[in-house]
């Protein structure tokens, strides 16, 4: 923790947050109640622990902050001796709430929340709960008759019209996922339109042992097809499965296989780099 408050101590560029969200302390007695005053902290801590995260050189933590829709507090025991604070997360994003993650997320959260009179004790992850309505054995019975594939096409036919992670009719799994697309189509903008390149997010394919995989994006470029993978933290344990996944793709005619890192996404810069060295070494390929 002394750490953390040294860090915070250091002056540092001015950081503008959003309009809603002020530097001030929300008291009991605001109009909204504690109940509301408490919510626009909690949101303050999450917003203020990002951007110190980012300037502290943890890009990562910060990145999955950004993807937080909510904080709730939890006794931190069965006797409320203390409280922990849940981040609610899209439920396939919890996975990348590692303990690693947790564990650098967690002083500094602490520390802004202190900031903030706020005691916390604890930082974990958690899914958030579906929307459901009156008719939800209908919607669940429909989802269940239509499988569980996780193309696009599926995707796009049970894609809500407010989807967040969502860009041209395609659906995303991540953020990360969308900043790689966008510096794709950056590199299709910038290539001649008569040997420019095809991008397919999230396609699924079979390979030659049977299995069924779908890869973040299959790029086409001068008749050659790479994948490009974008790899989170939970990746970090399975550098073996990785590699047997990335043997199997070449098996099947597949051979440029380019894994970007989650921290490699956040620069625009550096992602056109990344997209535009493998871009080359496809086209280059003999």
């Amino acid at each position: 923790m002394a750490d953390v408050a040294e860090e915070t101590r250091r002056p540092s560029p001015a950081t503008s947050l959003p309009s809603q969200l002020t530097t001030e302390r929300v008291g009991k007695g605001d109009a909204g109640g504690e109940e509301e005053g408490t919510e626009r902290k909690l949101m303050l801590v999450l917003a203020q622990t990002a951007h110190l995260l980012h300037e502290q050189g943890n890009n990562q933590a910060a990145a999955l902050l950004l993807d937080v829709e909510d904080v709730e507090i939890v006794p931190g025991n069965r006797f409320g001796d203390w409280q922990d604070a849940v981040l609610i997360v899209p439920p396939y994003l919890v996975s990348r709430f590692t303990k690693e993650a947790i564990d650098s997320i967690q002083p500094v959260f602490g520390h802004v929340a202190e900031r903030h009179e706020i005691e916390i004790g604890g930082v974990s992850a958690a899914p958030a709960l579906p929307q459901v309505d009156e008719n939800w054995r209908q919607a669940l019975q429909q989802r269940l008759a239509q499988g569980t594939a996780s193309n696009q096409a599926a995707r796009t036919r049970s894609m809500s019209v407010d989807a967040v992670l969502s860009a041209d009719g395609f659906v995303f799994d991540s953020r990360e996922e969308m900043r790689v697309y966008e510096a794709l189509k950056r590199q299709q903008e910038i290539l001649p339109t008569d040997s420019s390149v095809s991008i397919f997010p999230l396609p699924m394919g079979r390979v030659a042992t049977g299995s069924v995989w779908t890869p973040d994006f299959l790029v086409a470029v001068t008749g050659r097809v790479g994948i490009i993978e974008v790899d989170g933290p939970h990746h970090k344990g399975r550098l073996a499965a990785d590699a047997t996944r990335d043997r199997h793709w070449r098996n099947s005619g597949i051979f440029h296989i380019e894994r970007i890192l989650v921290e490699e996404t956040s620069v625009d810069s550096e992602i056109d780099d990344l997209v535009g060295a493998f871009l080359k070494r496809l086209r280059e390929y003999r």
